[in-house]
This record gives structure tokens, sequence and C-alpha cells, in this order.
């Protein structure tokens, strides 16, 4: 919500900075002078001296499955090690998989904050996942009464435009739809890695499901045995460009690191997943908040990675967010 807000020209504050963050002072009377105080991010979601406007309740009505990840590297090697290192204390755990059930309710102004949540709840469906670890593939979800994203993304403007909410300068940092893109690639089982993947090593316990394949870490870091790879194809174009040293230090700032000060990634990746028990195909979704240069160096390596004819199609959020019909571009 905050990128989506930053990206139609509102100002969302940063909840971890303490001395940026919204806060009421108590003084506020009315709601009007409580949104002048508050982003409308915090005004949905709460902050300091205002409770968030729903609770949300999660239920689980589907199966659960073993939480598995999976590599074409073998026991040993250096992504299965590294997985099985991270995931160590998540493999003895189950997971949801199928339908889940979302029940928000919902305090003052309830209609609004109702279109809020369903529209948020699309654009997450459409172009986006849910939930944690979505940089590792995880999160990918439906659901029956998703708007249309333009629709959607016109809700939330017209909610910003009608609420005189507090103004502010977003940093150049923070994620933004204008700084958003994404690639959405249907790929056929017989595609030639898609093949491999179906082959892969699982970290964890049960078998490979048919209806996805959790491999999105070979897919963003690096194929074992080749230069393939999101993180790996975007380093070695930066120490092309400007040496190793640049290399290393601008692939964390994109892919994020776990050494010395933690940086998340701005670049997500998901597991190859079907669309529906009817899906012969596995669709593959990976988007970030990045510079321009940024994904098309990965759509470079898609193409590469797995043998397209040509560099998918992207979306950018510039493109969705415009007032035109227009949602896609090439770059």
């Amino acid at each position: 919500y905050e990128a989506i807000v930053r990206g139609l020209g509102g100002y969302a504050c940063d909840p971890t900075d303490k001395d940026k963050r919204c806060e009421l002072s108590g003084k506020e009377q009315t709601d009007e002078e409580r949104r002048k105080n508050m982003c409308p991010v915090c005004y949905l979601f709460g902050c300091g001296g205002w409770k968030r406007k729903f609770r949300l309740e999660v239920r689980n009505n589907g199966e659960t499955i073993p939480f598995q990840l999976a590599t074409l590297d073998e026991d040993g090697k250096f992504n299965h090690r590294w997985l099985s290192e991270i995931s160590e204390e998540m493999l003895s755990t189950k997971m949801p998989f199928g339908d889940v059930s979302l029940n928000f309710k919902i305090a003052g102004g309830r209609d609004a904050v109702k279109q809020q949540l369903k529209a948020l709840l699309s654009i997450m469906a459409h172009i986006g996942g849910i939930g944690a670890k979505t940089q590792y593939g995880f999160g990918q979800f439906d659901w029956e009464e998703k708007m249309d994203l333009k629709e959607a993304i016109n809700t939330i403007r017209d909610f910003l435009i009608d609420n005189n909410f507090k103004q502010g300068s977003n940093e150049n940092k923070w994620n933004s739809l204008e700084k958003y893109w994404i690639y959405e690639i249907k790929l056929p089982s017989k595609n030639k890695l898609v093949k491999k993947f179906k082959k892969a090593n699982v970290i964890g316990s049960g078998h490979l499901p048919d209806d996805y394949l959790p491999v999105s870490f070979d897919i963003r870091y690096k194929l074992p045995d080749s230069k393939n790879g999101l993180r790996e194809g975007y380093y070695l174009s930066i120490e092309k460009q400007k040496g190793k040293k640049d290399a290393k230090r601008e692939t964390r700032d994109i892919f994020g690191t776990l050494i010395n000060d933690k940086v998340g990634s701005r670049v997500f990746v998901s597991h190859l997943f079907k669309k529906g028990e009817t899906d012969n195909n596995y669709w593959l979704r990976v988007w970030g908040f990045t510079e321009d240069s940024v994904c098309v160096v990965v759509g470079e390596e898609l193409k590469k990675m797995f043998e397209l004819p040509n560099c998918p199609s992207i979306r950018t959020g510039k493109a969705i967010i415009s007032r035109s019909e227009v949602v896609s571009d090439e770059f």
C-alpha cells in the first residue's frame, strides 16, 4: 500500500523511522485534523495514537503441505547447502496450500476502508504476492472478487484525492509504483529448464508437487554449473562496465545481502506455479522496484535462462498508474 500511494503522488511515511513516522499527539479532535497528521497508509494500518481500521483473521480451508524448497544442485553443493541452512528451522513445519479465507472486521468508515482493502488485494493478486518471503518465491494467490487492475488503481487514487492526508516528501530509496516493473512469463511443461526443475532436489520432506515447483532460488541467484541466474547475470553486467568492487556493491543493493548491514532485496522472484487445475503451463513472476536499467538486464537473463525466442514483455508501474488503458511497456 505504501508503494501504491507513493506511485499515485501521495506521501507514505517510513514506519521504521522513529523521527519521521506518523504519530498523533492526542490533541486532534476531528477526523480532518487526524488525517492532516497521518499519511493514508497509517490511517488504514495504524500508527502511534491511532488504531488500524481493520482486524484480519486468516483461516486455512485447504490442505497443508511440508515446507520445502528445491534446487538443481546436489546435496552439499552451494545452492543446496545454503538453502538447507537458511530454511533449517522451517523444514519441520507445514504451510497452507489451496483455499485460504481472509476475514476483515472493519471499524469506522466501513465502505471506504472495505474498498481500499479490496483494491489493495486485487493489485497484489494481479502484480505481486502476499505474506512473508515473496522474494523467495512464496505468496502467489488469486481470488474470485478481485477488481480489474485499472479499477483497483483508480479506487485508491480517488481515495487519496478525496481526503486531505499529511503531506511530505518521499525518499528516493523507498519503494514506489513509479519504479515498479514486472515480468509474467508462461512456460510450457516441455521447456527444457522446466523439465529439469521437475526433477530438482527437494530440501525438506515429500516429493515435488505438480502444481508448483519451489525453485525460485536457482532462478534468482545462479543456476548450478552455469553463468545464468538473475543475480549472477546482473553482477557480470556491472562488472563488465565498472569492475568487481562496484559490481559487488550494486548487486547487494539490488538483490539484498545478509553481510554486515542486512539489505532486503528489491527484486522478487516467484516459484513456478500453475494458475488452475486445468492449466498445463507453468508461470513465473519476477518483479522489482528499481531503475529501468535493472529490469532490462533481468529480462535478458530470463530470455537466456529459459531459451525464449524474445525478451519477455514487461509491465511498468508508470504505465499501470497512468490514466490510459495502456498497461505494458517494452524497453
